[in-house]
């Protein structure tokens, strides 16, 4: 689907929302658009990248956006596609991403009059690169909340289902570490390649998105390293507890064996101590009792008890 909005006398925005066939048919011949530019823009698993077609004077982005989620080991992120050429603005969504062309909107609206005349299509891509580096720490911070309340919750015992929501909270921060990395190249390959070109007013701009790309870096490791340590720490209890059973099904099954050993004697068709006396079944018990004491104190001295 396609939408046409004219932000000033400078920006024609073209929206591009879940692209169809018919819709490449539209920017390829009304917008001049080539089948190389598309792919990158609408590819799914393209990295974040800057490129520029000198022929046609056109400037692609890719950057890497984070998607609201649940934090369920969901993928968290997804790529959308910006092109601009002249005084248009292309960007590319899906039903996921669908919120960039929302953020883009509310930034064009909250500018002010003397900003919105003047405001070029680069303007737009920074401010918008800008919003969206830092929606990272919200996610991030996010899943140090969620993170802690497991802690807390699971203060001294641990189960399966926490220890799958600490993985999963681990699957999202390596995306959103893997995102970031490849936006702040991005970022970086477009400052050494085109800043040249820009005002002192949309270098400053750049230079903040870069900043923000490195602090969020820097969030998402910490925020990944100390998951990993409580995942772990929770996987040794968990393994802790196996040991204990493991253990205590041991001693069970060795104290169980002594009576049959017992019983199993004084059942054999040949004469044994005691076996003729009325109180031979007695006897028979505390035997058992004492082979079981015997037991329990060679586990004893062998430290078998001890965590």
């Amino acid at each position: 689907m396609i939408k046409i909005e004219k932000i000033n006398d400078n920006i024609n925005w073209i929206k591009t929302i879940d692209c169809r066939p018919a819709d490449k048919e539209i920017l390829k011949t009304e917008y001049h658009l080539n089948n190389e530019m598309l792919y990158y823009a609408l590819d799914r698993h393209e990295r974040p990248r800057v490129e520029y077609y000198d022929d046609e004077g056109v400037l692609l982005f890719i950057f890497d956006v984070a998607e609201p989620t649940r934090f369920n080991g969901d993928v968290s992120a997804e790529p959308i596609g910006i092109i601009t050429h002249g005084n248009m603005l292309f960007t590319f969504t899906a039903d996921k991403t669908n919120f960039v062309n929302e953020l883009i909107s509310s930034i064009v609206k909250k500018a002010s009059k003397e900003e919105f005349e003047a405001m070029q299509p680069i303007d737009v891509i920074n401010k918008t690169l800008y919003q969206l580096s830092v929606q990272y720490f919200d996610y991030i911070n996010q899943i140090n909340s969620v993170r802690t309340n497991i802690q807390r919750n699971l203060r001294g015992k641990a189960n399966k289902s926490a220890i799958n929501h600490l993985l999963n909270l681990q699957t999202d921060l390596v995306y959103f570490l893997t995102s970031l990395g490849s936006n702040n190249d991005m970022i970086n390959d477009f400052k050494r390649r085109f800043t040249m070109y820009l005002t002192e007013d949309q270098k400053a701009a750049v230079e903040d998105i870069s900043i923000e790309l490195q602090q969020g870096l820097s969030m998402a490791e910490m925020a990944n390293a100390a998951t990993q340590q409580v995942t772990s720490a929770y996987s040794n209890l968990l393994d802790s507890d196996l040991n204990n059973t493991i253990k205590f099904l041991t001693v069970f099954s060795l104290i169980l064996s002594v009576p049959n050993i017992v019983f199993g004697f004084y059942g054999e068709n040949v004469k044994l101590p005691f076996m003729d006396k009325p109180s031979a079944w007695i006897i028979t018990i505390i035997i058992t009792i004492i082979f079981i004491i015997i037991v329990l104190l060679f586990l004893r001295a062998n430290h078998f008890f001890k965590n």
